[in-house]
């Protein structure tokens, strides 16, 4: 009879521990999406931009000024009256990749969903994931304080018909990301060619590929942004792979200087969450070292 018993023991010992690792392999897999997710809505500006209070995560109000005015970000939390709790994945989708709201409204390309248009499901719906796994943020959407007639949103339908005609747009990467990396973080993750590549009075970028910097558009402003392409006099050329890895994760240049305020504010906010490996495919692909 002991024996029987003991190994009765032994079987629901086995049964237990095969359960437990099960469980472990599940929410694993569950954890790993969930930090994905967290960097990613960092190192894609979703955080930066739509978190005026750091108590309030997602929560909007950030404001962004430009030469046509105020932009206010809006509350992205899982808030289902004033943020976007009652989006679907599929809605959610559309507004990242298309720039358009569950409503079909179009959204000012100070959203920059054309990069965003080349990142993969996956990562997008682990930034999802993410957003909903925080509390919900009851913050009021603040409205944009834009000079006429910027401030006609039926006006961007125009805008977008002359962006596709005028832009040369990158080529799809999503489908070979992990082969591009460095690209596909550069070009559509953190989308450095929305403030580093030159516009037109429109404000539409020519080349998506171009980093070469855009020139001040006004002097109250103080926005010109520099060129960071490999080129060695004018970009990054002479810098390092571990001089730019440095730089995106501390802000401080090869020669000791400081980073610009607004791009301190995407490195605190941003590219310092990013893994080592991807900083070093960031470095690789802006000094066009090919990705090993």
């Amino acid at each position: 009879m002991v024996p029987v018993i003991i190994n009765l023991e032994k079987r629901k010992i086995k049964k237990t521990i095969i359960l437990l690792f099960i469980f472990i392999i599940l929410n694993r897999n569950d954890a790993f999406s969930n930090e994905n997710g967290k960097i990613l809505s960092f190192a894609a500006g979703c955080h930066g931009c739509h978190t005026s209070n750091p108590n309030q995560p997602f929560g909007g109000g950030y404001k962004i000024k430009t030469k046509f005015g105020f932009f206010n970000s809006p509350n992205i939390s899982k808030d289902k009256l004033n943020g976007i709790g009652n989006w679907s994945k599929a809605e959610f989708l559309k507004a990242v990749t298309k720039g358009i709201s569950p409503d079909n409204k179009p959204y000012y390309p100070a959203f920059p969903y054309n990069w965003y248009a080349d990142m993969t499901e996956s990562d997008i719906l682990d930034i999802y994931e993410y957003i909903y796994s925080l509390p919900a943020i009851s913050k009021e959407e603040t409205n944009h304080n834009l000079r006429f007639p910027y401030n006609i949103r039926e006006l961007l339908w125009l805008w977008r018909f002359v962006d596709r005609i005028v832009s040369n747009k990158k080529n799809d990467i999503k489908n070979n990301y992990k082969n591009k990396r460095g690209e596909y973080l550069v070009n559509s993750i953190s989308h450095c060619g929305a403030c580093h590549s030159p516009r037109t009075f429109l404000y539409i970028v020519k080349d998506y590929n171009d980093l070469t910097g855009r020139k001040q558009t006004s002097k109250l402003l103080n926005d010109a942004v520099p060129n960071i392409s490999n080129d060695n006099i004018n970009g990054i050329g002479s810098w390092s792979k571990s001089d730019i890895v440095f730089f995106l994760q501390t802000g401080i240049k090869p020669n000791g200087d400081f980073a610009e305020k607004d791009m301190s504010l995407i490195i605190e906010n941003g590219t310092q969450y990013l893994r080592n490996n991807d900083l070093y495919k960031i470095a690789g692909y802006l000094l066009k070292i090919k990705d090993k």
